[in-house]
């Protein structure tokens, strides 16, 4: 392609800022954005204030924490909120086929590129602008100068020009929005920490140590360092990003998650080759079903569905955490322990994206792949196709059981000293035998990580299930799933604030709002079990908090699982826009009356 000098008259910047004016759910979003920033920054003003004292001059020089604080709040904004702006920037344009005609048009590929991106950081700096007020009155305390004030803002904003370079770049390498918004998210991840490091080693070099958990300070050279670091990859995404745009504009989508499972097949064969010669216990035999033959589609023909695909996941999870486990094996106590729950979280955060990519695909696939007409036609209830399309992700959810039970008993069986390993060869009999000493002697807290897998993973696949109906694209439904759990298990803690530290102790001196709020929260839960579980329980009136909090929680959320199941299969006629019985026989009768006589 000839080079073209880039026009800055920005009428693809219009056409993205018109079309964004133009959907209501724009309006929706800066609402739900706007009241989430205040509700949070009230409650933590509200507890900076409190801790201040009585006196009104005591709150002076509280500023600098409330300024902390609007800067995390933003930042965990621009971390939720651009990456699904950015990443489907350029996949829009190619799951269109607009692609093609916009690159034969006079704007040049750094002028597309650029006006994309203007066009995804316009309403991001409009949100970071509803923070205005909140900085005014932190400011107005006292603690925080000028050139702070100054750095802060500018330092969000470097962060969301890095973003949305980066979600640029993997919208034009990616065939599809699903594919550049997992790449996202993994560039992300996978360079935060490398950055972080850069960025620390740089200023330690250059102006002295400084503290790991530094945002902002009166240092200009302190900014001036973490701008660079995250401006000169910035540039390096948007330059592979205008490379991307031109070399891979007729790329052929892919299915990202299917294309990871062949990888492994190849693998997997590989080591069944040199290892057994060959030997295959499990065979995905394609016999046409008897009965249920959604539920044989969905375990038989889908990626996440398979026995040989779900044992892979499962080797894959559980051989690098067995491990992980026997490697802090011969740590402390605390320490061993907290390993094990970090690994924890991260099986929990992979389970729960394993559970959303499969339930809200199995009805927003078949849409987009206009096969949701064919289903319909057939002459099941409408129900049965909800519920035994819903019976597919079983599987995926008890191998996700797995790997969680292995944690729970290894965490049981470590709390009570290793027992069984002194045996020497009789540990293969002996460590079993203590493990279910251990989980009884530890039966709370097993009981209540047994109850957390059983209520939570059903409850987040109808959740995904009933977005995933309701939404236009795959796509659309995985973020507006993603960020409803994410609410779901979060914002209750940030509403609680330091309250969720010590929720076990002193419960009556808790403000009102603190223990329903934390009651509302699964990560909540799920970390007191962690935390508190293991420990020397605590009772209340011979009855462990613990264990009072989990049954409220687990009851509450397994009547919510029911309900919104019980809806589910009885409104599925209305969730698939399928006419009932009764309802197309009326709509016959009436098209019939209307039709004018011979």
């Amino acid at each position: 392609m000839n080079w073209r000098t880039p026009r800055l008259g920005l009428p693809l910047l219009a056409k993205e800022l018109v079309e964004q004016a133009s959907r209501p759910r724009t309006y929706v979003v800066r609402i739900v954005y706007a009241t989430l920033l205040f509700v949070i920054a009230f409650w933590q003003f509200e507890r900076i204030l409190a801790n201040s004292g009585a006196s009104t001059f005591s709150a002076l020089g509280s500023g600098k924490l409330m300024f902390e604080q609007v800067v995390l709040l933003q930042l965990l904004g621009v971390l939720l909120f651009l990456p699904p702006l950015s990443c489907g920037a350029i996949t829009s344009e190619k799951e269109r086929d607009s692609l093609a005609v916009l690159l034969v048009t006079r704007l040049g590929p750094f002028t597309i590129l650029f006006e994309k991106l203007l066009g995804r950081l316009v309403p991001m700096l409009s949100f970071l602008l509803l923070s205005m007020p909140l900085l005014a009155f932190a400011y107005s305390l006292g603690g925080v100068s000028i050139v702070e004030l100054i750095s802060g803002i500018c330092l969000l904003a470097v962060i969301c020009v890095h973003i949305g370079t980066l979600g640029l770049m993997c919208s034009s390498w990616a065939g599809t929005t699903v594919s550049a918004f997992i790449g996202t998210y993994t560039i992300g991840l996978i360079s935060c920490p490398v950055l972080a490091v850069v960025a620390m080693t740089t200023a330690t070099a250059t102006i002295g140590k400084i503290s790991p958990l530094t945002l902002t300070t009166d240092n200009s050279q302190l900014l001036a360092i973490q701008s660079a670091v995250l401006l000169v990859p910035a540039v390096s995404y948007f330059l592979l990003g205008r490379y991307f745009l031109v070399h891979r504009a007729q790329v052929a989508r892919k299915n990202l998650v299917l294309e990871l499972f062949r990888r492994l097949d190849r693998f997997f064969f590989w080591l069944n080759d040199i290892t057994t010669g060959g030997v295959v216990l499990i065979r995905d035999d394609a016999l046409l079903p008897d009965f249920m033959p959604i539920t044989w589609r969905e375990t038989q023909k889908k990626s996440l569905g398979t026995t040989r695909y779900l044992v892979r996941v499962l080797v894959s999870i559980e051989t690098p955490l067995f491990l992980i486990l026997a490697a802090v094996a011969g740590m402390a106590y605390q320490t061993r322990l907290g390993v094990a729950a970090e690994a924890l979280y991260v099986v929990w955060a992979l389970g729960v994206l394993l559970i959303t990519v499969q339930a809200t695909s199995l009805i927003s696939s078949e849409r987009s792949h206009q096969t949701l007409d064919l289903l319909l036609a057939s002459t099941m209830d409408s129900h049965e196709i909800v519920r035994q399309k819903h019976l597919g992700i079983r599987r995926l959810m008890l191998v996700l059981t797995v790997p969680l039970v292995t944690i729970f008993l290894f965490e049981a069986w470590f709390a009570t000293g290793t027992p069984g390993l002194e045996d020497g060869a009789l540990a293969i009999i002996t460590v079993p035998l203590a493990t279910v000493v251990a989980v009884f002697q530890h039966f709370d807290y097993f009981l209540c990580a047994l109850l957390s897998v059983l209520v939570y993973l059903p409850l987040c696949s109808w959740i995904a299930f009933v977005i995933g109906i309701k939404s236009r694209s795959q796509m659309r439904a995985m973020l507006i799933t993603l960020m409803v759990l994410f609410g779901w298990a979060f914002l209750p803690v940030l509403v609680a604030g330091k309250q969720a530290e010590m929720i076990t102790l002193h419960l009556l001196e808790k403000p009102l709002i603190a223990v329903p709020a934390l009651l509302c929260s699964p990560s909540v839960m799920i970390m007191m079990n962690e935390t508190r579980g293991l420990a020397e329980p605590l009772t209340y009136g011979g009855i462990s908090p613990i264990l009072l909090f989990s049954i409220v929680n687990f009851s509450f959320y397994g009547l919510v699982w029911y309900g919104l199941r019980r809806r589910c299969l009885s409104q599925a006629d209305r969730l698939l826009g399928r006419l009932s019985g009764h309802t197309a026989a009326t709509a016959a009768t009436a098209a019939t009356a209307k039709e004018p006589a011979a």
